[in-house]
């Protein structure tokens, strides 16, 4: 390979993949934890607050119908 014959050149394009390579963790870290921190309860806001309330109401409806079949 005659452009890749240097260490100056393997060394910049081994920087640029490590830059590339830091960046793309990062933004994946980045957006795994917002996913993640819907999941754990917070007081109300987020997603996991919210299926717990509405599997609450769901449980009282079922468990009102059940009550009035009998």
């Amino acid at each position: 390979m005659d452009w890749l014959d240097s260490p100056p050149e393997i060394l910049t394009l081994l920087s640029i993949g490590g830059v590339i390579i830091g960046v793309l963790f990062y933004l994946i870290d980045t957006r795994l934890n917002k996913v993640l921190k819907e999941f754990k309860p917070n007081s109300g806001s987020s997603m996991k607050d919210q299926l717990d309330r509405i599997e609450k109401k769901i449980d009282n409806h079922l468990g009102w119908h059940l009550d009035r079949s009998n």
